[in-house]
């Protein structure tokens, strides 16, 4: 098997049906991998239901038209009032809101917003050397002695030549401990930019095109995507981007930035919004808020990355916010 493949999963036949269908798109794809394909698909009625249902629901979302999608997007993030959520909900079992058949445009977001939550799989991130699925993290020792720290749902490639390292970020969040090599230099390159190693300890983390890049040892150069460069970013410090801007270097408490090597998410007067696009990455499904206000509000805490229900519940009762809930794969906050 190509080693640029990574193994099917293990976790059950819904997976490995995303996995067969990321692959069969994929220039991977060849003679070999279809017999496997295959042979998985006879191996079992299941296998051939979850490949059909992984079919069905990819079609659906593929062929929604642009202004649907468009008006989707606009119901879950800024359409839905407290008043009419609060009319279409009804109570679980558990007593949580369920959400109501008569919302309907909340199944068709449900559907889009799980579609783009299953979006990894066709990333070319999925066919990393490696990478972490939600709530994981993992330690990687490379070939020159450099130790790689991957956070929740991240993904790297490797390309080590003779006279050059480089590592690829498809998306997430990684701990670089550099070896020296003097011969080679040593840079991450991301979708917001490029980061070349002067020294040896730093963070990067990039989402949605932007890019964060945080110093624990020595400095590092970073080349931001709209070709602002920052020469040297020394110790201490870190630069981020919004909307492919680069703002300013700023001093950070490393012990803070770099709690979530320890499992622990800290916050410090942020954004609910910006802590919520945090509690995503460790948990399954999707937080929507549905509240400018309410996604606007600083929050201050520390959470254990091991529990974001917790901290969901935690944030809902400090803000006085409620919560409609399609199962775990939706959950959309309001204020009461």
């Amino acid at each position: 098997m190509n080693p640029s493949i990574p193994p099917i999963p293990e976790s059950g036949a819904n997976e490995q049906a995303e996995y067969w269908l990321a692959l069969s798109e994929s220039p991977f794809f060849d003679g070999e991998q279809e017999q496997r394909w295959r042979a998985w698909l006879a191996a079992s009625r299941e296998n051939l239901e979850a490949w059909q249902q992984a079919q069905t629901f990819f079609r659906r979302v593929e062929n929604l038209p642009p202004a649907q999608i468009e008006l989707i997007e606009q119901r879950l993030t800024a359409g839905l009032s407290p008043q009419s959520a609060n009319a279409g909900a009804a109570r679980t079992a558990g007593g949580r809101p369920a959400l109501s058949r008569g919302l309907w445009a909340m199944p068709l977001a449900a559907c889009l917003t799980l579609a783009l939550g299953l979006g990894w799989v066709l990333n070319a991130g999925f066919f990393a050397d490696f990478r972490t699925g939600t709530g994981e993290q993992r330690r990687v020792q490379l070939s020159d002695g450099t130790t790689v720290i991957l956070n929740t749902a991240s993904a790297i490639s490797v390309e080590f030549s003779e006279k050059q390292r480089v590592i690829r970020l498809h998306n997430g969040e990684a701990h670089f401990k550099v070896a020296a090599d003097a011969e080679r230099p040593f840079e991450v390159v991301a979708s917001g930019g490029r980061v070349r190693a002067l020294g040896t300890a730093f963070d990067v983390k990039q989402w949605q095109g932007d890019m964060a890049v945080t110093v624990y040892e020595h400095s590092v150069r970073v080349a931001f995507a709209n070709g602002e460069t920052i020469a040297r970013l020394p110790e201490g410090r870190r630069v981020a981007s919004s909307g492919g801007k680069a703002g300013s270097a700023e001093p950070v408490n490393l012990k803070q930035v770099g709690a979530w090597q320890e499992r622990r998410l800290v916050f410090k007067e942020k954004p609910l919004q910006q802590v919520v696009a945090d509690l995503n990455r460790y948990r399954p499904g999707r937080i929507v808020i549905a509240d400018a206000a309410l996604a606007d509000h600083l929050v201050t805490g520390v959470f254990d990355a091991n529990d974001p229900e917790a901290a969901l519940i935690v944030i809902e009762k400090t803000l006085s916010a409620d919560e409609i809930r399609l199962t775990d794969a939706l959950v959309v906050l309001h204020r009461r």
